[in-house]
């Protein structure tokens, strides 16, 4: 992080001011209740599903927890510009899910006066923006940050039509620049705790092995790669689900062949084949799976239960079935051990 906004040291709010960050995005100026907010960082890595709700851009990894990275531009009703190394992620938490929200850059933190703060003069169904205020010459329009997850969550089958990967950096310096902050954010993970319990989260990642869907809670996922692009070294006298491990910044997992793991036939590396580097509380896991398909919330989403080792719950959507994959009984499955 380099701007040194005093987030930690929150101003105290009455009931006649309120303390905003305030932040550009595009030309445009909009402020969130600092109370939402936990810090500001750099533009990190962001990893990009292939189909993800209006409004998210992708997932990063922040200090060791998969979320979602949010781009209000859409929702907003303009157009999103590139990006560069120096655009801003404002991550903020609310109702125990912490998400980030990507700015051009923050402005400042302001305190405005509550009879400052003017109504919006027209009323639309769960509006992300509940008021505006007049500021040096400036219209800066207030989030109604409780009010966003409603908004995405409408608009999960709204397809995202646009291809973030064309509009993240991508020449080789910068690359380098947003692998090195992930590593460093990564590192300092244990520097912060969530303020509320984020297994309350429900984000969940969709992905495919053959013809059948399935989910994998956000909260074990660091990242996801192209399977392609991984070297993968073969172990000897290993079961056949053990594709082999792979070196991934120094750390040597196993990669799991997940379709055979559950029995199916051994999976193919393909142009669309994603390995999704998952982390339980001893070691992480590399999981090789056809595809990534999109990141969703499943908050209220009413589960059935299956008498599956490795399934914990299912759902059935238009007529498609979903299995919720139980990370934690295959993380610890002993059949997964290298030496046996």
């Amino acid at each position: 992080m380099n701007n040194n906004y005093p987030l930690t040291e929150k101003n105290q709010a009455t009931d006649d001011n309120f303390n905003y960050i305030v932040f550009q995005l595009n030309e445009k100026l909009y402020a969130i209740d600092i109370q939402n907010v936990i810090e500001v960082i750099n533009l990190t890595e962001i990893q990009i599903p292939q189909k993800t709700p209006k409004g998210v851009m992708g997932i990063t990894n922040y200090k060791g927890m998969m979320i979602s990275v949010l781009d209000l531009c859409p929702l907003l009703g303009f157009e999103t510009k590139k990006f560069n190394i120096n655009n801003e992620l404002i991550i903020a938490c609310i109702d125990g899910n912490c998400f980030a929200i990507a700015a051009v850059k923050i402005v400042n933190i302001f305190q405005f006066e509550k009879n400052q703060l003017q109504t919006i003069p027209y009323n639309v169904e769960n509006s992300i923006i509940s008021e505006i205020i007049e500021y040096n010459e400036n219209t800066i329009g207030i989030l109604n940050i409780n009010n966003i997850e409603t908004v995405i969550s409408n608009n999960v089958f709204q397809e995202n039509t646009i291809d973030y990967s064309q509009l993240l950096p991508d020449d080789e310096k910068s690359l380098q620049i947003l692998a090195l902050r992930s590593k460093t954010n990564e590192k300092n993970q244990d520097l912060f705790s969530f303020p509320v319990n984020t297994n309350n989260i429900n984000q969940f990642i969709l992905f495919n092995l053959e013809n059948q869907n399935y989910y994998l809670d956000l909260k074990y996922i660091k990242e996801f790669i192209t399977a392609k692009r991984v070297n993968i070294t073969k172990l000897p006298y290993t079961k056949d689900y053990i594709k082999g491990i792979i070196n991934l910044r120094g750390e040597i997992i196993i990669l799991l062949d997940l379709k055979r793991f559950l029995n199916n036939e051994p999976s193919k590396i393909t142009e669309t084949g994603k390995i999704i580097i998952t982390e339980g509380k001893n070691y992480s896991l590399a999981l090789l799976v056809d595809d990534v398909k999109e990141i969703r919330n499943l908050k209220n989403i009413p589960f059935g239960k299956v008498n599956s080792e490795y399934i914990s719950n299912e759902f059935c959507e238009n007529g498609i079935l979903y299995n919720i994959l139980n990370f934690e009984k295959i993380i610890n499955d002993e059949k997964i051990y290298i030496i046996q």
